[in-house]
């Protein structure tokens, strides 16, 4: 670790010297100034880790020179020290931002104890201010993903292992897939395959989080999202649906725009699909790399529904259906075997045209 860096102050030349002297025996770098406005110009070239000063310097006293050194030293410790000290005066210097007081004359292991503890101070501060930039970075970085209702309570979780734990609870997914777009990937560029798709997610994470579900994952062309936790919501599977709707709404208007660039974009559409129940929610994967992710029938039946829809349509399940069923207009459809599964399940289907 670098040396710390202190500044004396004392008018008293032999007293600065002494203390300057005992400090760099034991490893500190230290500069000695006579006035508080020598110390404020030496302050303005170099940045001091701590300031031991005399109370009563001629001219700018010891506290006016320690608030002075602060404008350049913003995060500088400071021991006030005086042969005449008094109760009021100890008070206002740690008012002041002072770390320590000592009373004049001062022995050696005094000051080395005093300056010790004042710089263990500092390393904190500085700590606290690290993890706090730390912490700032991780939520925003979160927030990209999830509501900030979200990422507080993953935040403030004390959990230390980085498995966070994970259980079964009842949840609602949302599984949202663009059509044809693997005839439209054929005959666009690269480069407007990820500008589209750039702002297709943006959509649907910024529609997700606004109805505090969490954007679970991007997969190839389509999103993965649940509603009920970590934030629990009373009406889960409207706040699913309704995102539902709101997407199929911006997904037309994105599409819209595209379709001015090229008539391509007329041949795709965007089908959605809603699915509830028990959920397993938690990290999955190795000891090398772990996913936060869902796992779970209904996960599988919220995909299979997606691939099951028109353009614009929306395919919900009969449990979320009969949560949503006087708030969203419905139709019920035929009972459809889908793919993988061994019986045929009731489905309701939804559109942005029936809401108009």
């Amino acid at each position: 670790m670098q040396s710390r860096k202190i500044l004396v102050v004392d008018d008293e030349v032999m007293v600065a010297d002494v203390s300057r002297m005992t400090l760099a025996h034991v490893g500190y770098q230290v500069v000695c100034a006579h006035s508080g406005e020598q110390a404020m110009e030496l302050a303005m070239g170099t940045s001091f880790d701590l300031a031991i000063i005399d109370a009563m310097l001629p001219g700018t006293n010891g506290l006016e020179t320690f608030e002075g050194l602060q404008q350049s030293c913003p995060f500088l410790k400071g021991i006030l020290v005086s042969g005449d000290l008094t109760v009021e005066m100890a008070i206002e210097a740690l008012d002041k931002g002072f770390s320590r007081v000592l009373v004049k004359p001062i022995q050696a292991l005094s000051l080395i104890r005093a300056v010790q503890g004042a710089l263990a101070e500092a390393v904190v501060q500085e700590e606290n201010k690290r993890l706090k930039k730390q912490v700032m970075q991780m939520r925003n970085l979160i927030e990209h993903y999830m509501a900030p209702e979200v990422a507080s309570i993953l935040l403030n979780r004390q959990e230390v292992t980085p498995r966070v734990r994970g259980g079964v609870t009842s949840l609602t997914v949302l599984f949202a897939d663009i059509r044809n777009f693997t005839s439209l990937v054929q005959h666009i560029s690269v480069t407007e395959l990820q500008a589209f798709l750039t702002e297709f997610f943006d959509m649907v994470a910024d529609v997700v989080v606004s109805w505090q579900g969490i954007l679970d994952k991007f997969i190839g062309d389509a999103a993965l999202a649940i509603f009920g936790a970590p934030v629990v919501q009373s009406q889960a599977n409207l706040s699913a649906v309704s995102a539902a709707m709101d997407i199929q709404k911006k997904f037309e208007a994105l599409r819209g725009r595209w379709v001015l660039r090229s008539d391509l974009f007329n041949e795709i559409g965007l089908g959605i699909g809603v699915s509830c129940g028990e959920i397993y929610q938690g990290n999955v994967g190795s000891g090398r790399r772990l996913d936060y992710t869902v796992l779970g029938a209904d996960v599988n039946i919220a995909q299979r529904l997606a691939t099951e829809t028109m353009a614009g349509q929306i395919l919900i399940t009969e449990a979320v259906y009969g949560e949503v069923v006087d708030k969203i207009p419905a139709r019920e459809e035929k009972a459809k075997l889908l793919r993988g599964l061994k019986q045929k399940i009731k489905i309701q289907t939804s559109s942005i045209m029936d809401k108009q």
